[in-house]
């Protein structure tokens, strides 16, 4: 089964929910504060909402993969793959750009 709640020496546990393919919804920290995951229906994060209200929205691509974050001020961080699903590229929020390059043996 899923763990529910953690509890840690110092007295403080975290506790999480669960939807019915067990995957994580919610994660209270010993300090009370819950961050929440919105999933789509193949499971896969498309929205995280931290105790403070932040949010980030979460893109993929039709293989699935991972291909933009978005945050509450609508600034984007993407990724993009090569043919072998090889992260090639992430351009983050501040608009640097950086690229991957893969050996023959496939190495970065």
């Amino acid at each position: 089964g899923e763990v529910l709640r953690i509890d840690h020496p110092d007295g403080s546990g975290e506790r999480f929910t669960y939807n019915a393919h067990g995957q994580v919804l919610t994660h209270t920290n010993g300090k009370g504060q819950t961050t929440h995951l919105a999933r789509n229906a193949r499971g896969l994060p498309v929205r995280r909402q931290d105790p403070k209200g932040v949010m980030v929205a979460y893109q993929y691509d039709k293989a699935l993969r991972l291909v933009a974050l978005t945050n509450e001020n609508d600034a984007t961080y993407t990724f993009a793959y090569d043919h072998s699903d090889r992260l090639i590229e992430e351009k983050r929020i501040d608009q640097l750009t950086r690229r991957f390059s893969y050996n023959l043996g496939g190495h970065l």
